[in-house]
């Protein structure tokens, strides 16, 4: 799967690419500690994130997302209807999003444009685990490393009542 077009080649923007190709190369030793550790730092933001929502009383679901827009892990909301953790860890972003909008490049889209204004909140269709569409709200804010490359983006999900 491919989410990068002939107009999205800017600089700065080959992290936020994801294609069957950067999936399959070889990487070196170093390469890899450095996935893992970033990998590590996202799912232990995540786990504060998810504490201070569930102790302000939100029913949210939350997603930490790599650099490319993979879930490194998942907090589903306590009402039963959401991806269980081992159904939605190392897929794509998408997975959440309807198929009209997938076609339409939609999450690339959202990722690129969290990063521009560094934060997204947008009400729209999503998807739940059976396949069944909810209008709901959604914010996606980037993970900056020191430097100010993007280590990754938390999403956050609420459906409506």
């Amino acid at each position: 799967m491919k989410l990068e077009g002939k107009g999205d080649k800017q600089p700065g923007w080959s992290s936020l690419s994801i294609s069957k190709w950067d999936q399959a190369k070889p990487t070196d030793g170093r390469s890899d500690k450095i996935r893992l550790w970033r990998r590590r730092a996202l799912s232990k933001r995540g786990a504060r994130l998810h504490m201070k929502m569930a102790a302000a009383g939100r029913s949210s679901s939350l997603a930490m997302l790599d650099e490319t827009g993979v879930v490194v892990c998942w907090y589903g909301s306590p009402d039963g209807r959401d991806y269980a953790s081992e159904e939605v860890e190392d897929r794509h972003l998408s997975l959440f999003y309807v198929s009209e909008e997938v076609a339409r490049r939609q999450p690339y889209r959202d990722l690129r444009a969290a990063v521009i204004d560094g934060h997204l909140t947008r009400r729209a269709w999503r998807r739940r685990r059976d396949g069944s569409a909810f209008l709901g709200t959604f914010d996606i804010e980037p993970v900056v490393l020191r430097d100010g490359r993007v280590q990754g983006f938390s999403y956050v999900a609420s459906a409506p009542g």
